[in-house]
Order: structure tokens, then sequence, then C-alpha cells
């Protein structure tokens, strides 16, 4: 079921069995941001909940978005620009839980360039993938500069070897390749820094798991509040498990280096009804989709009912 996705997608399978456990194909892939996943893997509160994990890799929110709503997922992991758009398209799915908040979204560039800030990019190439978070944080910075640049749309993996080469002059990529950028361009690397966004990442599911399979969407949640606690109360044993997970393509002085660009916490926050909000307007100024949009029509996918099952205090839409 997973060969259409080759190139996107690599099968992924972990081992959480039980007798009687909830088989659920999620999408996504281990890094600082799937922390949560990672951990209630490593601990085995999978297995403590009857749950058993079939997970597929993806290196884009949006393309877990549309397995999931093609149907060869239960659960997608995301960062929040895709859920706006899928909303506003009123796709067949709904976002039932945040896991984490990236709070060191970058650009990357090179000092051969000249390259400071993005305003040092007037007339300049910038990489980014379109129809992701990182375009809606790419258009952010140029906006809040005022720089005139080509933006050009490159798929994740490509961007950093885009950038050695110099078909692009700066990248706006995922956080999972600013090492690779920093191990490829070596003392040419710069980057700059900016709160202009802060990236929601969440989990989102099929109307199917969220209608009919309610009770293993509990134990997900319930599993996710525990790897919740373990990181906070023990961040050496979670930076351990995820150079596990990483098998090695995120080494332990890396991890400990970015640790605290991420904050974690399972529910459903108004800050997060926030950017979608601010999302969804922005999406439909750009004329990318015919909508309306409104704060009701967000929150309408916006699923509290696993979370409710577990902790009704950790939802806070307003």
């Amino acid at each position: 079921m997973f060969m259409k996705f080759l190139g996107a997608a690599t099968a992924l399978t972990f081992s959480a069995t039980s007798m009687f456990a909830g088989d659920i194909t999620i999408g996504f892939a281990p890094n600082l941001q799937t922390l949560p996943i990672v951990v209630a893997q490593s601990e085995g509160y999978f297995t403590e909940e009857d749950i058993t994990l079939e997970a597929v890799k993806f290196t884009s929110g949006r393309r877990a978005l549309e397995a999931l709503i093609g149907g060869q997922l239960d659960v997608a992991f995301m960062a929040e620009y895709p859920v706006s758009i899928a909303a506003l398209r009123d796709q067949p799915f709904g976002t039932f839980t945040t896991l984490s908040r990236y709070m060191a979204n970058r650009m990357i560039s090179k000092a051969s360039i000249g390259f400071e800030d993005p305003s040092s990019l007037e007339g300049k190439k910038i990489g980014t993938t379109m129809g992701s978070n990182t375009q809606f944080f790419t258009e952010a910075l140029l906006t809040k500069f005022g720089v005139n640049a080509e933006v050009i749309n490159v798929s994740p993996p490509d961007i950093v070897p885009a950038l050695v080469r110099g078909d692009i002059d700066a990248g706006i990529m995922f956080p999972d390749f600013y090492p690779a950028a920093e191990k490829a361009l070596g003392d040419d690397y710069r980057e700059f820094r900016s709160d202009a966004y802060i990236a929601w990442f969440v989990l989102s599911a099929t109307p199917e798991m969220l209608n009919d399979r309610p009770d293993e969407l509990a134990a997900f949640v319930r599993a996710l509040v525990k790897a919740e606690e373990f990181i906070e109360t023990n961040p050496e044993g979670a930076m351990a498990a995820l150079e596990t997970a990483t098998e090695g393509l995120l080494s332990m002085d890396v991890i400990k280096a970015k640790f605290a660009e991420a904050e974690y916490e399972i529910g459903l926050d108004n800050g997060l009804l926030d950017i979608l909000e601010t999302q969804a307007n922005w999406v439909v100024e750009q004329g990318m989709v015919e909508a309306t949009p409104s704060r009701d029509l967000i929150k309408g996918f916006l699923a509290t009912g696993p979370v409710e099952a577990v902790d009704a205090a950790r939802i806070t839409l307003e």
C-alpha cells in the first residue's frame, strides 16, 4: 500500500504489539518535533495502551496529509499550515492534538554572497517548499524586510544541494535539514533566525478514526501525555531516545544543541487556532484557495474528542 509514496515516504514499522492492540498507521518521521511519539514508542507507552503503530516516513506534512485524506494513513503528523489549506478546501480530516512548537525557524544562506539578513537577498533566489509552512515563513520574512526576491519551489531534500550548487542564494527549509546545511556549507554557512513565525506541529486523523475508533485515539493521546511528562522530567532520556530513533542521522551533540528550540504540549491551544486563522486569511488573499475564511470554519476541523477523553483541561479553544 505504500509503493505509491516512494520518494516521499519510506515504510518504517515500529514493534509495539499486543493481542488486543489497535493498529494505527501513522505518517511521520522521528525528529525533534515528533519527540513525544518517539518517546512513547521507546518507553513502551503505546504498548501499555494496546496500540500497535505502523509508521510511514514522510519528508513533508503536506504529503502526509494527502495520504491521510486518500485513505493510506489513519493519523498524520504535519505543521499547522497544511491544516489551514485543507480546512478551506473542506477536506475530510480532523486535527486532534498539538505535539510541539518550533521556536527557531531560520533562513540559511552563504557568507560568500554577502548574506547578513534577509535584506541581503534583494533580487536573489530563495528556495523553499511551496504549499508548506516554509512558504508562509518565507513570505513573512520578505514582507517584514521589504525584500523583492525570486521564490523558487524546491522539494525538501533538494534545498541543501541546490544551495551548495548555487542554484539558489538562500533556503528556507524544514528544521530536519538544518544540520545537513551546516555540514555541507561548512565555513560558508550563515543563518538568520526569526520569530516572525512560530511553527505549531499537530496530529490529524481520518473521519473514520475520529468517529468509529475514538477509544483508540484516546489511548494514543494518553500515551503522548505520558511521553510529554517524560520529556519534561527526563530530557536526557528523551534525547537518547531520539538519537536511537534517527539511527545516527542526528548525533547527540546536534540533539543537545537543538533541544531547547522546541516546546512540547499535548492538547488544543487557542494559539493554534490563532495561527490557523491568520494563515487561512493569507492563503485566500494570495489567491491559493477560493473560500470564505473564518475562525468558526477553522475551528470546525479541530477535533476535541480524543483529548477531552483524557484531560479536558488541555483544550483552551475560544
